[in-house]
This record gives C-alpha cells, sequence and structure tokens, in this order.
C-alpha cells in the first residue's frame, strides 16, 4: 500500500504512530532507536501490514491476471490503485492531518523528494483521479528506467554484454507504463478484489491499532 492505505489503517492513532505509518518506506533496517516508542510502533506497523498484503491470497490472485510481462512490477502499480479506490472516501480534515504530518522537519532524508512531489500536485487528494493515478504509476516507472540506465552507464563495459536492464528488462524500457492500460481496462475487477482484501487489513488495524 501507498501513502492513504497506511493512513486508513493508522488515523485512530496518535501523530507519531501515523507518522511513523507514513515515514516506514524511508526507515532502513530493524534498530529503530533512534525513534520514540509510538513512531516506532508505527513503522513496525506499516512493515506488518506491507508483509500482510503481499503475502494475501487475493494479492497472489491479482498476480496471476496482470500481464506477463508487468508481474515483477505489478505489486507497486497495485499500490497506488488501492489508494485510487480509498481516496474518495477520505475526509479532507483527514487529508490536512496528513500533510502536517509530512511537513515534520523529522522525515527521512530519502523521502523528501516524494513528499515534495505529494504536496505540489496534491496528489493526496487527486489519487480519486483515475488518470493521475495512472500517470503517477507511470511515472514512477520513468524514474525506475532512468536509475536503471544510469547504473547501466557505469557498469563495466564487459558485464553488460548479453544482458538486459534488471529482469530482463531493456535498459530503457518503462517497466510500470506498460501495465497502465490493463488497469483502466480491469478497474472493477480491481474494485472488487480490493473488497475481499481490506476487511482482512481492517481486522490487523482493529488488532494493533485498538487492541
Amino acid at each position: 500500500m501507498n501513502f492513504l492505505g497506511h493512513a486508513r489503517l493508522s488515523l485512530a492513532g496518535n501523530d507519531d504512530f501515523l507518522f511513523g505509518n507514513l515515514i516506514a518506506d524511508g526507515v532502513r533496517g530493524s534498530d529503530l532507536s533512534d525513534w520514540s516508542s509510538e513512531i516506532e510502533a508505527g513503522i513496525r506497523f506499516h512493515r506488518r501490514c506491507d508483509a500482510v498484503i503481499d503475502s494475501h491470497p487475493e494479492t497472489r490472485w491479482l498476480l496471476t491476471q496482470v500481464p506477463p510481462a508487468s508481474r515483477r512490477v505489478a505489486g507497486i502499480a497495485l499500490d497506488m490503485m488501492w489508494d485510487h479506490l480509498l481516496a474518495g472516501d477520505m475526509r479532507d480534515d483527514d487529508i490536512e492531518r496528513l500533510y502536517r504530518l509530512l511537513a515534520r522537519e523529522d522525515v527521512p532524508s530519502r523521502l523528501a523528494s516524494l513528499i515534495e512531489w505529494v504536496e505540489v500536485r496534491d496528489a493526496l487528494r487527486r489519487y480519486r483521479e483515475l488518470d493521475f493515478t495512472l500517470s503517477t504509476i507511470a511515472s514512477i516507472g520513468e524514474r525506475m528506467t532512468a536509475r536503471r540506465l544510469a547504473a547501466k552507464r557505469i557498469m563495466p563495459r564487459q558485464s553488460l554484454r548479453g544482458t538486459h536492464g534488471a529482469g530482463g528488462l531493456d535498459a530503457g524500457e518503462n517497466p510500470l507504463a506498460g501495465i497502465t492500460p490493463w488497469l483502466a481496462d480491469n478497474r472493477a475487477l480491481l474494485q472488487d478484489s480490493f473488497a475481499r482484501l481490506w476487511p482482512d487489513m481492517l481486522a490487523l488495524r482493529q488488532h494493533v491499532v485498538l487492541g
């Protein structure tokens, strides 16, 4: 899940717990002693949610439905589509709370450019627009492609012989743009699948957050 998915599962917690959920992708390692206990709890809950959703039978089934060439990166696209499906029900005061927390000074530096992008484009509101969500998915693929091309330029020439990009992709191929037509055509299928998946995530929240 992306920002909105993790936010929806942790809004019932206090600001530090919610903040931990929002920044978890920018925090590396298992030693979280630099963070307060509530932020640490939020980071760990985020990671637990990711593990549950990645191994969920509904997620595994969906990965068999996407075009085979896109399966390696389909999880990224699905995360974004879950935010799209959740965005329409987000209250404006909750969105403002998320933006306020993302503006905190202790946001991990590796998330700074992403958060700036989210804020400038008001992405947390605009995820309700399918076209915006799909273009965002494609733009993530563009950044992945740029990183792959940069890595190729610095690799020794002999190590490049007979190779393509990661996962067999050509180094210049956008690994996410190709899946966006399928996402648009199968929005109803994704919505039905998410409706079966989401109650299990809410049950996890009930146990951990509201305990």
